[in-house]
């Protein structure tokens, strides 16, 4: 099981080579997601 990295801001469940790529694409379309809400805050 994953942990929460520095740098990384959403958490994964389970962060393994095992996983299918559908996994891996929602986790880093969240990262994205969640980075850009981020910039966003702190420009207004």
């Amino acid at each position: 099981m994953a942990t929460k990295k520095k740098g990384t801001l959403t958490t994964s469940g389970e962060w393994a080579k095992h996983l299918r790529k559908f996994l891996k694409r929602k986790f880093w379309k969240a990262e994205r997601f969640k980075a850009k809400r981020i910039v966003k805050i702190e420009s207004e």
